[in-house]
């Protein structure tokens, strides 16, 4: 080696000792791989702890600076935050990361191509930064996110949807958003976007993004009718708090005005749930004779502009939670506003559903009265008690129809029942006993209105042997009267005759009643080929056996004729007919046993396939017939009326086959006519992952008899289905046919699109008085 020339040893010799006054500005020292802990001091003073892993680690500045490069993993439990590259800051506590950034807090996930954070407070930015909501399933992304402290952010340039994939079905946009989590998306100048295609414009919009109920607009709803002519619907939801929420609604109808809805609805217990609506209009049109009305031929017309709908149900316990209280409420402008209003938002087939899935009680047919009232109950083992009240609204009383004072509809204000349940008098003795008793205070506007005191005892002894059984029952209706005005009420028929004065005080009216039956039954075992329980044949299954049973049953009923003709008549208790009837039928059942393989537990707890019985009834068939010894020996009208004791003949069968198939019928004939006086059939198929269809078919003879008086002959069709195969598509239809007046038909066709983000619903509906359609359109997470 060569001596150091003189002048660089010079020089060597004058940078010496400035080597040792400046040390290197960074001095890169790389660590393993492994998960390295940073713990930190949040600002409420607790300490947390998040694991760094990553494909290298380097650190600077005696460790003030880390660097992490490939794979990096941060992680709190189950909060994470993934990126290519991360630098951290020990004494700042803030992380920068970039490339293919994922982070996860709670539910939510965020990914941005750049961002930084303050693992402390949780504050920081996003460039490019997309947040998914899994509570309500909405994706929120932007140009530029602040994420403040808590759960609220801001994003610039911002984008709000439901739908899945990069380029969404439907989507508002916006210059800024202020998101607050499991709250609002606030949107200034944001435009609503199907596809890619601005649809509208609003300065300033608010987008609930919350996991539980929320206040807010729910989808319109848009329809076309005959009568109505254009209609839209906006509802507005608020939700009061977790137990209660209102919903209002405005419908605006091209032809007749504005309809406003008001609904509330109280969950405040298991025990306890409360539904109430009303909806009011200002009617443009009135009816001032039959012939404008929509529905001509109920004689009815309406002189009345103010119309409306009252109704509601309400049920609970009381502190003592033997004691249940019921309320219903059912009031009504006018007879034709259930049926001019019965689709949409808040008509009737909807209030319908929703009344009875929530309370399992069901409103009154649209064309009925309305009836409301309070019951309060009480249960004991052998004995039950109920105080209630009833108010029954003839629609046909009132705006041109019938007089106010000469409406004689019954109202029960109040009622108290007692009953006792059937049951033993003595353990030792088969003897049984029970009874009933009421009172009340029946009132009318016009007629007959007072006090009924009822009871109603009743012994029965039930034997049974080996060979069937005999049951003998004696009971007994004593009756009192308490009358304010004895009068002349109307609606009675000529076959309850009854003098001009209803002035009776009691009526005591026995009966009894023998009944015998037995049963013959067969097993059938069927050949079969070999079933064995396996992975392979799971869910396979066949018959095994089949069992006939034949129930024949005679009964005797017999109640004497007692003069009931000068007391009070309210409802048909007043007048309790004569009879002597002897009853026969005859039953048959076919029941099927089959085996099915299918996972079942073993001892171990090991699920494993196994063979397992099944039974089903697959056919039941009854006949029955009375005859009536007072009808052989009538007198009344003999030469207008032949005598005919013996009754239609009964045919009641249910065919059940397959779970998929089920077919019902119900025939009446009559063996002095020689024809069905009676038809009711309904035959349906349906198989899950298809859809089902079903038929119908009701019949129904006129008849000039002295027990039995039908004018018309009725002929009713039903046909409807639904397919749900073809998803993302589902169809329904019903048909109704009057086949006696061909212009009576009534059709709707529904057509549902299912989509990841949105759900069409449209619907065709074609009456006798009318045709409508409908479409609504419900955007996931905003108006389900």
């Amino acid at each position: 080696m060569s001596p150091m020339p003189p002048s660089f040893r010079v020089l060597f010799l004058l940078a010496l000792p400035l080597l040792f006054c400046f040390p290197p500005v960074m001095a890169p020292r790389a660590l393993a791989a492994d998960a390295r802990p940073l713990v930190m001091q949040t600002e409420d003073e607790r300490l947390v702890r998040w694991d760094l892993s990553a494909d290298s680690v380097t650190t600077y500045n005696d460790n003030e600076i880390m660097e992490a490069r490939g794979n990096v993993f941060l992680r709190r439990g189950s909060e994470y935050l993934k990126a290519d590259f991360a630098r951290y800051y020990m004494s700042s506590h803030w992380v920068y990361l970039k490339g293919n950034i994922a982070v996860r807090t709670g539910r939510d996930e965020i990914q941005a191509e750049e961002a930084e954070f303050d693992l402390r407070s949780r504050v920081g930015w996003l460039k490019k930064g997309r947040i998914f909501l899994s509570g309500p399933h909405a994706y929120i992304s932007g140009e530029f996110v602040n994420k403040h402290w808590g759960d609220m952010y801001t994003f610039k340039r911002a984008t709000v949807t439901t739908c899945d994939g990069d380029s969404p079905a439907w989507s508002f946009s916006a210059d800024e958003a202020v998101v607050e989590i499991d709250g609002y998306a606030r949107l200034t100048h944001s435009t609503f976007q199907v596809k890619d295609t601005p649809v509208a414009y609003t300065p300033y919009f608010i987008l609930p993004v919350k996991t539980k109920r929320q206040t807010g607009f729910l989808m319109p709803e848009y329809g076309q009718s005959d009568e109505k002519g254009l209609t839209f619907t906006l509802p507005f939801f608020w939700a009061i708090d977790d137990s209660n929420d209102m919903t209002f609604s405005e419908t605006w109808m091209e032809k007749r005005g504005f309809l406003h809805g008001l609904e509330a609805r109280s969950r405040p217990s298991d025990d306890t749930a409360g539904w109430i609506r009303l909806d009011w209009l200002y009617d443009t049109r009135r009816i001032t004779s039959e012939d404008q009305g929509a529905y001509d031929g109920d004689g009815l017309v309406r002189n009345n502009r103010e119309r409306y709908w009252l109704r509601g149900m309400y049920d609970t316990r009381l502190p003592n939670p033997d004691w249940r209280f019921k309320a219903d409420l059912d009031f009504v402008s006018d007879p034709e506003f259930l049926r001019e209003f019965k689709h949409g938002f808040g008509g009737f087939d909807r209030n319908r559903e929703a009344l009875f899935a929530i309370f399992s009680r069901d409103l009154r047919e649209k064309y009925e009265d309305r009836v409301s009232g309070l019951l309060l109950t009480r249960d004991w083992q052998r004995g039950s008690l109920a105080l209630s009240a009833q108010y029954t609204q003839n629609i046909r009383v009132g705006n041109g129809n019938i007089p106010y004072n000469e409406d004689t509809t019954l109202q029960r204000l109040p009622q108290v029942d007692a009953f006792l349940h059937k049951g033993r008098i003595l353990p030792s003795l088969p003897l049984e006993a029970e009874g009933s008793f009421q009172a009340a205070y029946l009132y009318r506007r016009a007629g007959t209105r007072g006090a009924r005191y009822q009871a109603s005892p009743r012994l029965t002894l039930p034997l049974a042997s080996r060979y069937g059984s005999l049951i003998a029952s004696a009971g007994l209706v004593q009756t009192l009267y308490d009358t304010e005005n004895p009068g002349h009420t109307k609606n009675l028929d000529r076959y309850d005759p009854r003098t001009p004065k209803e002035d009776g005080t009691s009526a005591t009216v026995p009966d009894v009643s023998i009944a015998a039956s037995t049963e013959f039954a067969r097993v059938f075992d069927l050949e079969k080929t070999s079933l064995r329980a396996s992975n392979g044949t799971l869910g396979a299954s066949q018959w095994t056996a089949l069992r006939h049973s034949v129930q024949p049953r005679l009964e005797y009923r017999q109640r004497p004729w007692v003069d009931q003709d000068d007391n009070p008549y309210y409802d048909a208790e007043d007048r309790l007919a004569a009879r002597s009837e002897l009853v026969y039928s005859l039953t048959n059942v076919l029941t099927a046993r089959s085996q099915k393989v299918v996972m079942r537990q073993n001892d171990a707890g090991e699920a494993r396939p196994a063979l397992e019985d099944f039974y089903r009834e697959i056919l039941r068939m009854r006949l029955e017939q009375a005859y009536d010894f007072r009808e052989a020996t009538r007198r009344q009208e003999k030469d207008r009326y032949e005598r005919r004791p013996f009754g239609d003949i009964l045919m009641d069968l249910t065919v059940f086959p397959w779970e998929n198939i089920a077919l019902e019928t119900r025939d009446n004939w009559s063996p002095y006519l020689g024809k069905v006086t009676r038809h009711q059939s309904y035959l349906r198929f349906f198989l899950p992952e298809y859809g089902d269809v079903y038929l119908g078919y009701d019949q129904r003879t006129a008849l000039d008899e002295y027990r039995r008086d039908r004018e018309d002959d009725l002929r009713y069709l039903t046909l409807g289905g639904g397919i749900v195969a073809l998803d993302p598509l589902q169809f329904s239809f019903s048909f109704r046919k009057d086949l006696e007046d061909t212009d009576n038909t009534e059709t709707e066709i529904r057509v549902i699109y299912n989509h990841q983000c949105f759900q069409i619903l449209a619907s065709v509906i074609m009456e006798p008085e009318e045709r409508s359609y409908h479409l609504s359109v419900v955007l996931t997470g905003l108006g389900d």
